[in-house]
C-alpha cells in the first residue's frame, strides 16, 4: 500500500496541473450530492477522467458511503483524490489536506497538510483560507505547527478580499495601529468602508470615528452621527456624544440619511421604529462617504 502511496505522490507532484480551480459553485449543496451519487455510474466517470467523479468516488472511498455500500478504503480514496488533484480540484486538495492532519491512509504531516491546505486556498477554496488563517495566528500544537504570523496576515488579506468581514475589520485595525504592516490611516479606512458598504454594524461604528476625528476625511458630525446610529445599540452612546455638539438641523439630516441608507440595504435598526426616523427621503441625493466627497 504504502509504495503506491509514495507512487501516487511522486505523480501527483510531477505532473502538470490544470487550472481547475472550484469544481462546485456555491449554488450546489455538495454534501447532498455526494450523498445521493450513483457511486457505480461516478467510479465509471472517474476512470474516463471526469474530475467531479473522481473527486466524489475518492470521498466516497475515503469516509465510506453507506447508502451505496461503499466501504472505507483509504488507498482508493486517496488515489482518486489525487487523480482529481492533478486536474487543479480545489475540493481534492482540500480533502488531501485533511487527510494528512487525521491520519487517513497516511502518516499525520504537517508539510504535506499545510501544502494541501495551500493549495486549496489558492484556487478558490473559501473554507480552506479559514482554516489557514487559523492555523497561522494559534498554530496546530498537535502537528507541531507554530503561529506564523507573515502566513497569517496573507491569508489574513485573501480572506478580507474574499469579503469576510472580519478579516476586513482586522485589516483595518493592523493597518491603524501599524501591526504586521506600516501605520497607514488611509488604508485602513478603505478596508473600513468597505465593510460598512456590505452593511457590517461593526464597521459603521468603527467608520464614525474617522468623520467624528477628522482623519483621513475632513469631519464631518452628520456622517458620523448617521454611521454611529447605523451601528445600532453598540454606536448608541457615541451618537449621543456627537449630538451635542450639532444642531438640531444637522441631527435632522443625520437621521434622514440614516434612514436613507437602511431602505436602500433594505436592514433595519431599532432606531427607525419611531416616526421620527422615518422621514421622507425620496428627493435625498444619495450621500458619498468616500474621501473625496469631502474635499
Amino acid at each position: 500500500m504504502m509504495i503506491r502511496l509514495v507512487f501516487f505522490a511522486i505523480l501527483l507532484i510531477a505532473a502538470p496541473l490544470l487550472q481547475a480551480g472550484l469544481i462546485f459553485d456555491e449554488s450546489e449543496k455538495v454534501v447532498e450530492i455526494f450523498q445521493s451519487q450513483d457511486f457505480d455510474a461516478n467510479l465509471a466517470k472517474a476512470e474516463e477522467g471526469n474530475v467531479r467523479a473522481q473527486y466524489l468516488v475518492g470521498v466516497a472511498y475515503l469516509y465510506g458511503l453507506e447508502e451505496q455500500e461503499v466501504e472505507v478504503d483509504h488507498e482508493k480514496g486517496l488515489h482518486w483524490l489525487k487523480a482529481a488533484a492533478r486536474q487543479g480540484a480545489a475540493e481534492a486538495f482540500d480533502e488531501l489536506a485533511i487527510a494528512y492532519s487525521e491520519g487517513l491512509g497516511v502518516d499525520k504531516g504537517a508539510s504535506k497538510y499545510e501544502a494541501y491546505l495551500a493549495e486549496a486556498g489558492e484556487r478558490g477554496m473559501s473554507s480552506a483560507k479559514l482554516d489557514l488563517l487559523d492555523l497561522y495566528r494559534d498554530g496546530d500544537p498537535e502537528l507541531g505547527i507554530e503561529p506564523n504570523e507573515e502566513k497569517y496576515l496573507y491569508w489574513l488579506e485573501k480572506t478580507a478580499e474574499d469579503g469576510v468581514l472580519i478579516s476586513m475589520r482586522n485589516m483595518a485595525h493592523r493597518y491603524r495601529q501599524g501591526r504586521g504592516f506600516e501605520v497607514d490611516y488611509e488604508k485602513a479606512f478603505e478596508w473600513v468602508m468597505r465593510a460598512v458598504n456590505l452593511d457590517d454594524l461593526t464597521a459603521q461604528r468603527m467608520a464614525g470615528e474617522y468623520f467624528e476625528k477628522g482623519m483621513v476625511v475632513d469631519r464631518n458630525l452628520v456622517k458620523a452621527y448617521m454611521l454611529y446610529d447605523l451601528a445600532g445599540t453598540s454606536g448608541i452612546e457615541k451618537r449621543d456624544r456627537v449630538a451635542k455638539q450639532m444642531t438640531d438641523e444637522q441631527v435632522e439630516e443625520a437621521i434622514a440619511r440614516s434612514w436613507q441608507w437602511q431602505l436602500e440595504h433594505n436592514s433595519y435598526r431599532p432606531s427607525s421604529n419611531g416616526n421620527r426616523y422615518r422621514p421622507d427621503v425620496s428627493d435625498l441625493e444619495p450621500l458619498s462617504l468616500t474621501p473625496e466627497s469631502d474635499q
